[in-house]
């Protein structure tokens, strides 16, 4: 994200912690809890990718730049609009909203292939940058960012990865799809220059969240089935 390797790496380091602890506890309660609970440590993977693309700038080593960055966008753009629906559908037990919920995963996986596919089949069309002291990347060129402004694509994007934490009846979810929103409205405002890493870099310490949540979490607290 911002300023440096040491922020992305640092933050990598806590987020694995914190992952270890929420799959631990996961493990011990309720085991459908699991995909949720690796949610730390994925990010964790993430910027740790991200304190690479940072080094292979540094070093003017543009395949490993390349190479990070593409690792990077996995994550931000193809597996998070997949996964965050897929781990609320495990723990859900209204049919009504698993019905949603996994209509969401479905739009995950075309979004999250559509935005990644044609990047990974053509590197070319992505280009990485230091703008005022945070990475942009640019896969603008890419066709299917031809047919949509970048604005719209965000708030789609938005949408599928914020609307499983408020349809979800887990207590507590709630919490987390507001502050995916403000994180994410603050981001556009203040640093939309580089609107992938800031918002992820903030997503991703927001996750850390999932500690309080599943230092509570105790069996039998999901709703029942309805």
């Amino acid at each position: 994200m911002c300023f440096s390797p040491e922020a992305s790496f640092s933050l990598a380091g806590v987020l694995a912690v914190g992952g270890s602890y929420c799959l631990h506890r996961a493990d011990r309660v309720d085991r459908s809890y699991l995909p949720m609970a690796a949610i730390p440590i994925v990010f964790a993977v993430q910027q740790f990718c991200e304190g690479w693309v940072w080094i292979g700038l540094e070093r003017g080593d543009p395949g490993l730049t390349k190479l990070a960055a593409l690792s990077y966008l996995f994550f931000a753009v193809c597996f998070w609009p997949v996964w965050i629906p897929y781990s609320m559908l495990l723990v859900e037990q209204s049919r009504r909203t698993r019905f949603f919920l996994r209509a969401a995963t479905s739009t995950g996986i075309v979004l999250g292939l559509g935005l990644t596919l044609p990047v990974i089949v053509d590197p070319s069309w992505l280009a990485v940058d230091v703008s005022h002291h945070s990475l942009h990347y640019n896969i603008g060129r890419s066709p299917i960012f031809q047919m949509f402004p970048d604005v719209l694509w965000e708030a789609i994007y938005l949408v599928v990865v914020s609307t499983p934490l408020f349809a979800s009846s887990v207590q507590k979810m709630v919490h987390a799809g507001v502050a995916v929103i403000v994180s994410a409205a603050a981001t556009h405002v203040f640093f939309d220059h580089a609107f992938a890493s800031v918002w992820c870099f903030f997503a991703a310490g927001l996750s850390i969240y999932l500690c309080v949540f599943f230092a509570s979490l105790r069996p039998g607290l999901r709703p029942a089935r309805s």
